[in-house]
């Protein structure tokens, strides 16, 4: 099913952005103090080291995106691959991750905006300006995805100019040099699975990418480029962040704001509230991609299902204006009832299904591509036969992205994820299987639409 009542605005460059602003969130001012103390000295080349398995699940994720052009991304990957039920699933998990995720923002910001302001951390004025914060960023996104890009870019800007500037104070003032007991392994009681964890799920974010597709100018030529681009600028800045934290405070494990600290000392107060804005604009650019992306992804799930006015498009503002009411409403009820640290852990448990089927879709995908049956032609996909799904040609001169090395890529991008998996707990487990039977309430009562 195509949907032509969306408008495409978005190119390379702000898909770049939209990117580095997924990933690069809250955890960034907080990423040198934990990986320092699960790894000590050696952190230094923590976010190189874990970029690698990151750069799998990208590539997985680089080469399922060049199928379509159509808005859903892990969701329409495995629809077309294992069909509609697995594909429900899938969208299912991934806009509970994105919900959440909104949520557990929502409350980092508050507490992070307490920081200058300590009365907003409380009571009516906590909820006060968690609702006033949301509520603005889906009005902007519910008059056009021009104006919620361009918040975006904005916000990447905000949140991306402290950084590079820490970097760039920190080279050069350089307090001490952290870089030759950088090479002493850690001991042999490091929790080497949790500093896994930890970083994997720190790079998190990119997997939304192709959520809002129906709106780029060209996401199958696109979306792959901007995939590498973004997460080797985010790897980048990761690295520096932590070799220039590591030469202002030696002993990162003493701070748990340790680029505020660090900036603290290298330039005074003025370093710190500095540092702070540009977490809380971290912060809010993250919601606003995920208000972006959750709501597509509600609107992407209603195509061709019985789901009330999921799928109305505002003829004015040509948003899915209803999918992103709702996904603000459900936000903010959790938002307000919830926590940063609780929100966030079902936030993570929740994309582990989004990374583990792309991975597995990949190879499907390639093989239906090979007969014809993606990229233009039509394919029937799902429980229901009758249900057609449309490519569209692809750019002149412009050849699709294939992952090198045949079914290596998608083999080791399915035990990354396994990873993840075999370190959730019993209980996160239950939450998952919770969740999972929700959304095949939700997929058998929603039933599809008869297509004449």
């Amino acid at each position: 099913m195509t949907n032509n009542k969306l408008v495409r605005t978005v190119g390379f460059w702000g898909l770049v952005a939209m990117c580095i602003n997924a990933v690069v969130g809250s955890g960034v001012f907080l990423l040198p103090h934990e990986s320092f103390t699960l790894l000590g000295a050696f952190s230094l080349w923590a976010p190189l080291l874990f970029a690698i398995p990151v750069f799998i699940l990208v590539l997985n994720f680089a080469e399922a995106a060049t199928y379509f052009d159509e808005p859903g991304g892990a969701y329409l990957y495995a629809k077309s691959a294992f069909g509609d039920f697995v594909g429900f699933e899938t969208g299912w998990m991934n806009w509970i991750a994105r919900v959440t995720s909104l949520a557990s923002l929502s409350n980092g910001f508050v507490l992070a905006l307490a920081l200058l302001q300590p009365s907003l951390g409380a009571g009516a004025q906590r909820a006060a300006v968690i609702i006033a914060a949301t509520l603005i960023l889906a009005i902007i996104h519910y008059l056009g995805v021009r104006y919620g890009a361009a918040s975006i870019y904005i916000f990447t800007f905000g949140k991306m100019v402290p950084l590079i500037g820490f970097i760039i104070v920190a080279l050069i003032v350089w307090k001490t040099n952290p870089i030759p007991g950088s090479f002493a392994l850690p001991g042999a009681n490091t929790n080497w699975s949790d500093a896994a964890l930890f970083m994997l799920f720190a790079y998190a974010g990119f997997e939304n990418l192709g959520v809002p597709a129906g709106e780029f100018k060209n996401p199958r030529r696109d979306l792959p480029l901007a995939l590498f681009a973004g997460i080797f600028a985010i790897a980048a800045t990761y690295a520096l962040v932590q070799l220039g934290a590591m030469s202002a405070l030696p002993d990162l494990s003493q701070s748990k704001t340790p680029i505020a600290s660090a900036a603290a000392e290298l330039v005074g107060p003025i370093g710190m509230i500095v540092v702070t804005i540009g977490a809380l604009m971290s912060m809010a650019g993250t919601n606003s991609g995920t208000m972006l992306e959750g709501s597509r992804l509600l609107y992407a799930l209603s195509l061709g299902r019985r789901m009330g006015p999921l799928s109305y498009v505002h003829p004015r503002f040509r948003t899915p204006s209803v999918a992103i009411a709702i996904h603000t409403a459900v936000a903010l009820g959790l938002a307000l009832g919830g926590s940063f640290r609780q929100l966030a852990l079902i936030s993570a448990m929740a994309r582990l299904t989004t990374y583990l089927v792309t991975c597995l879709a990949v190879p499907r995908l390639r093989k239906l591509s090979s007969s014809g049956f993606l990229g233009g032609a039509r394919r029937s996909v799902g429980d229901n036969p009758s249900e057609e799904l449309r490519g569209t040609e692809e750019p002149r001169g412009t050849a699709p992205y294939r992952s090198p090395g045949g079914y290596l890529v998608p083999v080791l991008g399915v035990a990354v994820s396994l990873i993840f998996v075999w370190n959730l707990t019993p209980q996160k487990l239950l939450v998952a299987a919770i969740a999972l039977t929700v959304g095949a309430v939700l997929y058998f009562v929603s039933k599809p639409r008869v297509v004449h």
